[in-house]
C-alpha cells in the first residue's frame, strides 16, 4: 500500500475531495490500468464490496491516526480535546499495537508530517468524511468495530488481578507505616494530584511488577488508563472523595475538583473532571475485586448471600427462640427521582426523539443489588404464560381504591415519560432499613411487574436457603409486606404465577400506617398495620425514609451512564446499610422499646374507659372489626335496579326541562310571527326559530332515551312517572344521595391534599420558597374548602332525613380520611350500632395499640437476642478467619480485618443502648434472659477445634442464662399479677 501524501495544503485537499468508495481490479486495492475485465455478476458484486470495505478501512485507520496524535498533543498542551475524545471513543482500530503510535500500520506517517496552520480543519473533514462512510456502508459482515470504552474495559479485565494484589499491598503496608522496598527497574516523570498539591514527581518501575500501573497503585496512586499515563491521583484524594460523597449525595466530581483547584492555587481544567470519574471508577472496582476476595475467604459466596444476612434483626435466627405470627415484615415502593436521561439524536423537526446514540457498554453494575432487566420482565402480565403449572385466573372486581392511587392504573403506569431511560427504582427494605433489592423502573411508571419479581427473589431465595441447610419447608411464620397499594396487589398476586410460592411462604399483604389512612375504610379493616395481628407497633414507612435520604443522588445520576449509575446507587446502597442503618440498630429498638412501654402504660386507662363503655369483654371489641367490615362489604355495591331508577329519574327530568324550554321557544316564535314582539328584525326572528328548532331535536332525543329505559324496567307509557308519585319520590332520594356523595368526594379531596401539605411543611429539606409555596397554595384552598362545604352542607339538607351539617372547625380538625366513610352511609341505622359511635372507635383504636404494643414488645426481644448472638459470633468468626489467613496472605488479612470493622465499631455502642432498656420505666424483669448471647442457627465455623472453643463459650453463655432465668422466675408472679391489671379486657386470645 502506498503512504498518502506528505504534508502539502493542496495535496490534503485533494485528498478529502477523493471519493471514498472508489472500483479496484483486486483486493489490494491496485487502481484499475488495462482494459475491460471480465467477471460473472457475483464475483463483480464481492470485489465491489471488498474494495469499497478496505478502502473506508485504510481511510478510517488514517484519520484515527491523526487525531490520536492531536489529541495526546492537545493533551500535553493543557488544552481542551473534547472533540477529539468523541472522536477516539466512536473510532478504533480492529488490528495493530495496542499504544497511540499507529506508524506501523499500513504505513502511516509520522504526526510531525502533518503539520500546518490548516491541519485540525483538515483533520475534521476526514473524520466527517469517514463517518458518513460508516453510516452509508455496512461493515458488520467484513469487520467488528469495538468501541474505545469497550476495548479499555478488556484491558482493564486482564490487569485486574495484578492491580488488586498491588492495592492489597499498599493498603497493609501503609496500615504498618512500613515503605515498599524492591529494585527499580525505570522511573517517569508524571503529574500527581493529591489533596494539597498537583506537580510532577519521578515514579519508580520496580521490577516485581509486570504492569506500570501495579507499581504506581503499589505508592499509593491511581491511574487514569489501562495504558499509557502521564498524570495520578493520589489515592488518599480519591477515598476522601468516596466518603465525602457517601455521605453527601450532592457532592459531584466537578464541585469536589474545583475546591481542590482552588486550595491548591490552580486553574480548573474540563479535562480533570473526565479523569478523575475514570480513576474513581476504578477505585470502586478495586474495592469490589477486594470485597469479593474478602467474602470468599470467608466462604460467603453463596447465591443470594448478603440478601439472606443483611440484617440480623430479622435473619440471624437463633436456637430456641419462640415464633412469631410474621417473622419478617418488608417494605416496597417505587420512587421516581432516581430517573435516567437516555441521550438521543436531535430531529430536524423538534417534534420526536430521535435514535439513541448512548455508546455501547458491556458492563452492568449493581452487583447483587439490582434486579437485570430480564429477571422483571418475565412478571409483566403477558409473560405470564411462559410459566409452567401455570393457570390463568379471572379477574377480580375493581378495587375501591384504584381511582385514589394512580400507581393501580396499569394504563397510566406503561406510559414512559419523555427522554428518560430508567423512571426511577422500585426498592425493598427490611423493617429496620436495610435494602434487599432494587430495580430500574425502564421506561414504564411503578407497575405490578416490579413488585412480583421482587418477591419472587426474595422468597424463592429463602425457599431455596431452607432446602440448603436441610430446614422443614413449612414456614413458621407469616411474611408480611407493606406497600401503599397492597389492597389492589392481592388480586394480582393470586392470579399470577407467583400464587403458589406465595402460599407456601405465607405471604400476607399490609399497608403502612402514613398511607392506610388514605385508603377506604374497607381496605383499612383488612390491610392497615394498626389491626393486623402479630403487626406490633411498626409503621412499615421504611421506603419514605429511605428515599428522602437517597433523593439527593438524583442530581448526580440523572445523566449518567447505565453502568455509572447503577454503580453509584449500589454503593451508596452499601455504605447506608454498614455505616447508617447498622450504626442505629440499637438506636431503632431502644426507642420502639420505649414507646410500646409507654402504651402500655397506658393500660388502666383503656380498661377503665372500655368499663365505662360497658364493653367488658374484650373478644367482642375485636369483634367489631370484623362487624363493621362485613357492613362496608354489604354496602360496597350498588343494585342494579337503582342504577337504572337514577338513570330513568334524571331523564325525565331532563325532558321535562326540555320540553318546558320548548314550549317558551314555541310562544317566543309566534309572538315574533305576529309582530307582537318588542324586538324587531329578520335576525331576531332567525335566532327563535334556531332556538326551537334546536329544542326539538334535544326532545327527540331524550324521548328516546327514555324509551329504551323503560324498556329495560319493564314501565309501560301509561305507567310513566310523574312527579309526585311514589316512585318519583324514591328516585328523588336516590339521585339526592349521589349528589350528596360527589359533593363529600371533592370536600374530602380538599382535606386530603391539606393534610399532605401540612406535613410536607414539617418535613426537614423543605426549602423557603417551597414552604412559602405551599402556604399560599393552602390559603387558596381554604376558599375552595369553603365553597365545597356549601355545596355539601345544601346537599345534606335535601336529603331524607337531612344529613349532618358541618362546619369549618369540624372539617379543619379532620386528620383520618376513615371519618369521611361514615358521611357517606346511606342508611341512618349505622349510627345505632354500638362501633359507630365515637367514644367507642376511639377506645378501640386504644385497645388495639394496647395489643400491638405487646406484640412489639415480644418482637423486639427476640431480635435483642438475634443482635447480641450476631455481634459475638461475628467477631469471632471473622477474627479466627483473619488469623488464619495471616500467614499465608497477610494483606488480605488486614482487609478481612477492616471487612469485620466496618459494623463492629458500633457494637459498642449497640451494648450500651441494649443495656440501657433494662432501666426503661415499665421494663418486665424476666425479660432480661434475652439480653444474653444464644447460638446462631446461621452460625459459621472455621476448623473444628475453632468450632469446639466456640461452642464452650457458648455453654458458659447458656448457664448465665439459667442463672438469669432463675433470677426471673422469682417475680413471674409479680408479672402476670401485673398484667393481668392492666390487660383486663385486652388479651391475644381475642384474635
Amino acid at each position: 500500500m502506498g503512504r498518502p501524501p506528505k504534508s502539502n495544503i493542496r495535496q490534503r485537499r485533494k485528498l478529502t475531495r477523493e471519493p471514498l468508495f472508489s472500483l479496484y481490479d483486486d483486493i489490494d486495492n491496485q487502481p484499475r490500468t488495462s482494459g475491460l475485465v471480465l467477471l460473472n455478476p457475483t464475483q463483480r458484486k464481492q470485489k465491489k464490496a471488498q474494495a469499497q470495505s478496505d478502502f473506508i478501512t485504510r481511510r478510517i485507520v488514517q484519520t484515527t491516526s491523526i487525531l490520536k496524535r492531536r489529541a495526546a498533543q492537545k493533551h500535553r498542551d493543557g488544552e481542551d480535546d473534547r472533540l477529539y475524545t468523541e472522536v477516539l471513543m466512536e473510532l478504533d482500530e480492529d488490528e495493530g499495537p495496542n499504544d497511540d503510535d499507529g506508524s506501523e500500520f499500513m504505513g502511516i506517517p509520522s504526526a510531525g508530517d502533518w503539520e500546518d496552520e490548516d491541519t485540525e480543519e483538515e483533520e475534521h473533514l476526514l473524520y466527517f468524511q469517514a463517518k458518513g462512510a460508516i453510516h452509508d456502508f455496512e461493515l458488520t459482515e467484513n469487520r467488528s468495530r469495538r468501541n474505545k470504552v469497550i476495548l479499555d474495559q478488556e484491558r482493564w479485565e486482564e490487569q485486574m488481578p495484578d492491580l488488586v494484589d498491588a492495592y492489597l499491598d499498599h493498603c497493609y503496608r501503609r496500615s504498618l507505616g512500613y515503605p515498599f522496598e524492591e529494585m527499580v527497574k525505570e522511573r517517569h516523570t508524571i503529574s500527581i494530584w493529591s489533596t494539597y498539591e498537583h506537580r510532577s514527581y519521578d515514579i519508580p518501575v520496580y521490577h516485581c511488577d509486570k504492569l506500570h500501573n501495579a507499581s504506581y497503585i503499589r505508592l499509593g496512586f491511581l491511574p487514569f488508563n489501562p495504558l499509557l499515563n502521564h498524570s495520578l491521583v493520589s489515592l488518599q484524594t480519591v477515598e476522601l472523595y468516596h466518603h465525602i460523597f457517601m455521605r453527601c449525595p450532592r457532592l459531584g466530581v466537578q464541585p469536589f475538583l474545583r475546591g481542590l483547584c482552588d486550595l491548591q492555587g490552580v486553574r480548573f481544567k474540563n479535562n480533570f473532571g473526565v479523569q478523575f470519574s475514570s480513576a474513581y471508577d476504578f477505585y470502586i472496582r478495586l474495592t469490589e475485586s477486594v470485597r469479593l476476595r474478602v467474602l470468599i475467604s470467608l466462604d460467603r459466596t453463596t447465591p443470594n448471600w448478603r440478601l439472606l444476612n443483611t440484617c440480623p434483626p430479622c435473619q440471624y435466627e437463633v436456637e430456641g427462640e419462640e415464633p412469631q405470627p410474621i417473622r419478617m415484615m418488608l417494605a416496597v415502593d417505587g420512587n421516581n427521582s432516581l430517573k435516567r436521561f437516555e441521550r438521543r439524536e436531535r430531529r430536524d423537526d423538534g417534534t420526536l426523539l430521535g435514535p439513541s446514540r448512548e455508546r455501547p457498554d458491556v458492563r452492568i453494575g449493581g452487583g447483587d443489588y439490582f434486579l437485570q432487566p430480564s429477571q422483571v420482565d418475565l412478571w409483566d402480565e403477558p409473560n405470564w404464560g411462559k410459566w409452567v403449572d401455570w393457570s390463568p385466573l379471572e379477574k377480580a372486581d375493581r378495587n375501591a381504591c384504584t381511582d385514589r392511587w394512580s400507581n393501580l392504573n396499569e394504563a397510566k403506569t406503561a406510559k414512559s415519560f419523555g427522554s428518560f431511560d430508567v423512571n426511577g427504582i422500585f426498592a425493598g427494605f427490611c423493617r429496620h432499613s436495610f435494602v434487599l433489592a432494587f430495580s430500574d423502573m425502564i421506561k414504564t411508571g411503578e407497575q405490578s411487574k416490579y413488585l412480583l419479581s421482587l418477591l419472587y427473589h426474595f422468597m424463592s431465595a429463602c425457599r431455596d436457603d431452607q432446602k440448603r441447610r436441610g430446614f422443614s419447608e413449612e414456614t413458621m411464620g407469616s411474611l408480611g409486606v407493606g406497600y401503599d397499594i397492597a389492597c389492589g396487589m392481592v388480586d394480582k398476586i393470586a392470579r399470577s404465577p407467583l400464587r403458589q410460592l406465595a402460599k407456601d411462604e405465607r405471604l400476607q399483604m399490609l399497608i403502612g400506617l402514613l398511607h392506610g389512612y388514605a385508603h377506604n375504610r374497607l381496605c383499612q379493616l383488612t390491610f392497615l398495620m394498626l389491626y393486623i395481628y402479630g403487626a406490633g407497633i411498626e409503621d412499615l414507612e421504611v421506603c419514605e425514609r429511605f428515599f428522602s435520604h437517597s433523593n439527593a443522588l438524583a442530581s448526580v445520576t440523572r445523566y449518567m451512564s447505565k453502568f455509572r449509575r447503577r454503580q453509584t446507587i449500589s454503593s451508596y446502597a452499601y455504605h447506608r446499610d454498614n455505616f447508617e442503618t447498622y450504626a442505629n440498630l440499637s438506636k431503632f429498638i431502644h426507642s420502639n422499646y420505649r414507646q410500646a412501654l409507654r402504651i402500655i402504660s397506658r393500660s388502666q386507662e383503656t380498661a377503665r374507659t372500655l368499663r365505662e363503655l360497658g364493653l367488658l369483654d374484650a373478644g367482642k371489641v375485636i369483634g367489631f372489626i370484623d362487624e363493621e367490615r362485613s357492613y362496608l362489604e354489604s354496602r360496597n355495591s350498588v343494585p342494579e335496579p337503582d342504577v337504572l331508577a337514577s338513570s330513568y329519574y334524571r331523564a325525565l327530568v331532563k325532558l321535562s326541562d326540555c320540553r318546558e324550554k320548548l314550549r317558551r321557544a314555541r310562544r317566543t316564535f309566534k309572538l315574533y310571527e305576529m309582530g307582537e314582539s318588542c324586538v324587531e328584525g329578520e335576525e331576531s326572528l332567525y335566532l327563535s326559530e334556531r332556538q326551537m328548532v334546536n329544542e326539538l331535536e334535544l326532545e327527540a332525543k331524550l324521548l328516546v332515551d327514555v324509551q329504551c329505559l323503560e324498556e329495560r324496567l319493564g314501565i309501560r307509557v301509561d305507567q310513566r312517572w310523574c312527579k309526585g308519585s311514589e316512585d318519583w319520590r324514591k328516585a328523588e332520594e336516590l339521585v339526592a344521595m349521589s349528589i350528596y356523595q360527589k359533593s363529600l368526594d371533592k370536600l374530602e379531596g380538599l382535606i386530603v391534599a391539606r393534610i399532605f401539605e401540612l406535613s410536607r411543611m414539617n418535613i426537614s429539606g423543605t426549602g423557603y420558597k417551597m414552604r412559602q409555596h405551599i402556604g399560599h397554595a393552602m390559603q387558596k384552598r381554604s376558599t375552595t374548602i369553603r365553597s365545597a362545604l356549601e355545596k355539601y352542607n345544601e346537599a345534606a339538607a335535601k336529603l331524607t332525613p337531612p344529613r349532618k351539617l358541618l362546619h369549618w372547625d369540624d372539617v379543619m380538625n379532620y386528620t383520618y380520611l376513615s371519618e369521611f366513610d361514615f358521611l357517606r352511609d346511606t342508611r341512618s341505622d349505622v349510627c345505632d350500632k354500638t362501633w359507630a359511635k365515637p367514644a367507642v372507635r376511639e377506645a378501640m383504636s386504644e385497645l388495639f395499640k394496647l395489643i400491638r404494643a405487646e406484640e412489639e414488645i415480644n418482637r423486639l426481644n427476640m431480635e435483642i437476642k438475634r443482635l447480641i448472638t450476631y455481634m459475638k459470633e461475628e467477631e469471632e468468626y471473622v477474627s479466627l478467619v483473619a488469623t488464619s489467613v495471616q500467614e499465608t496472605n497477610p494483606s488480605l488479612a488486614y482487609q478481612i480485618r477492616r471487612y469485620r470493622d466496618e459494623r463492629r465499631r458500633y457494637n459498642v455502642t449497640h451494648r450500651r443502648r441494649l443495656d440501657s432498656i433494662r432501666k426503661l420505666p415499665g421494663f418486665t424483669p424476666t425479660n432480661a434472659r434475652y439480653f444474653h448471647a444464644g447460638v446462631g442457627l446461621r452460625r459459621q465455623s472455621v476448623h473444628n477445634h475453632i468450632e469446639e472453643g466456640m461452642v464452650a463459650e457458648d455453654n458458659e453463655d447458656h448457664e448465665d442464662d439459667q442463672e438469669d432465668d432463675s433470677d426471673g422466675d422469682d417475680q413471674e408472679s409479680e408479672l402476670d399479677d401485673r398484667a393481668e391489671a392492666a390487660l383486663a379486657v385486652a388479651n391475644d386470645n381475642g384474635l
